[in-house]
């Protein structure tokens, strides 16, 4: 009995480690750890979900709308530092003008009613009736002592330094010039090739 003892205790000793490892009691200390699927197939596993959405570009980054080009300004008269624009509320221009030197009425040739006229030294201005306001629709020229503000065209200037100033793009009709602008005008009356009369206009519509 001690000699069978004695000879399966040796029998257990000269087993490999390719035996131990096949009986199941774990990897050989020098085999290496199983490998790690490589990228391509992890991304290969997850290949089947649907892609998630592009992120939407920053404000920055994305490129401007069109936008459509700025078109030229409206026609407007410049008094010292304030601009008085057609169709705008006259108590603007009464704080920045001063009161006028006369105010009256008369029969309006823009509208049915009457406008209400605004007489300064060198300009008349008329409004017709918004609400209870009255807005800026003419501006009429009573002296050579003031200037267009696109052009410096002034009474007594002449036709060609109006067509240099403001170009061929005008309406004429008895003698008279209109350039349009949006909803404004302005007008020149020319007599003999010199300007007579100058007025700034806004097209009530």
């Amino acid at each position: 009995m001690k000699k069978l003892a004695l000879f399966l205790l040796m029998a257990v000793f000269t087993l490999t480690p390719l035996t131990l490892a096949a009986c199941g009691n774990g990897p050989v200390a020098d085999a290496p750890e199983p490998a790690a699927p490589p990228p391509q197939e992890a991304a290969g596993a997850a290949s089947s979900d649907p892609a998630p959405a592009e992120p939407e570009p920053d404000d920055d980054t994305a490129p401007p709308e069109d936008d459509e080009p700025e078109g030229v300004p409206d026609f407007a008269l410049r008094v010292s530092d304030f601009l008085i624009e057609m169709d705008q509320d006259f108590e603007y221009v009464r704080a920045a003008l001063g009161e006028p030197l006369a105010e009256f009425s008369r029969p309006s040739c823009a509208f049915d009613g009457e406008d209400i006229v605004f007489d300064y030294p060198n300009i008349e201005i008329s409004t017709y009736p918004v609400g209870d306001a009255h807005h800026v629709h003419t501006i009429v020229f009573k002296n050579d002592l003031v200037r267009t503000t696109e052009g410096g065209i002034r009474l007594h200037s002449s036709l060609q330094a109006v067509l240099d100033a403001y170009g061929d793009d005008y309406e004429h009709d008895s003698g008279m010039y209109t350039f349009t602008r949006g909803l404004t005008t302005l007008e020149f009356f020319v007599e003999d090739d010199m300007v007579t009369e100058i007025a700034y206009g806004f097209i009530i519509e």
